[in-house]
């Protein structure tokens, strides 16, 4: 009885053996295909990375095609037949003052609104307080008190661009 009892504990010893051994091999090749698909979610992972930041250096270059104009520059000053009824009142409903600018519909409606800075080549840097008609589009008008020197100052073409300032 003691020999049956033996080799019948043997026997659950080898069964045990066994399972654990399946279960040993089944397991490592779960790791495997578990360390393949990391690999693959890691390859995943980076390429988004990139496309991400690719996307992000795109639309920065497409902000600063839109920050930087060549513009049609002229001048106008506070006379009716040059604004509306209240040439000293501009769109912005801020007073007119020397040092602001009136900027087309087109730029306006790509971000250069009321407040923002720009610096006009050759000019010096403004501020964005009036909108021009609308039958006018890539230009910027300078104010200026006297209509004597905007008329001198005439039509010239420059570089504008929108200041983070």
């Amino acid at each position: 009885m003691r020999f049956y009892i033996k080799a019948m504990a043997l026997m659950a010893l080898l069964g045990a053996l066994f399972v654990i051994s399946v279960k040993y091999v089944t397991t490592r090749a779960e790791i495997g295909t578990l360390r393949s698909e990391l690999a693959q979610t890691k390859e995943l992972a980076a390429s988004h990375s990139t496309l991400e930041e690719e996307a992000r250096i795109l639309k920065k270059a497409l902000a600063q095609r839109e920050r930087v104009k060549d513009v049609t520059v002229t001048a106008y000053n506070p006379e009716e037949d040059q604004c509306d009824e209240d040439p000293y009142v501009a769109a912005s409903m801020r007073r007119v003052r020397s040092g602001t600018i009136a900027v087309s519909r087109d730029l306006f409606r790509q971000g250069w609104v009321f407040g923002r800075k720009v610096r006009i080549e050759g000019l010096g840097i403004f501020e964005i307080n009036d909108l021009m008609n609308k039958r006018f589009s890539n230009r910027i008008d300078v104010f200026m008190w006297d209509r004597n020197q905007a008329e001198a100052f005439g039509r010239r073409r420059a570089q504008a661009a929108l200041l983070d300032i």
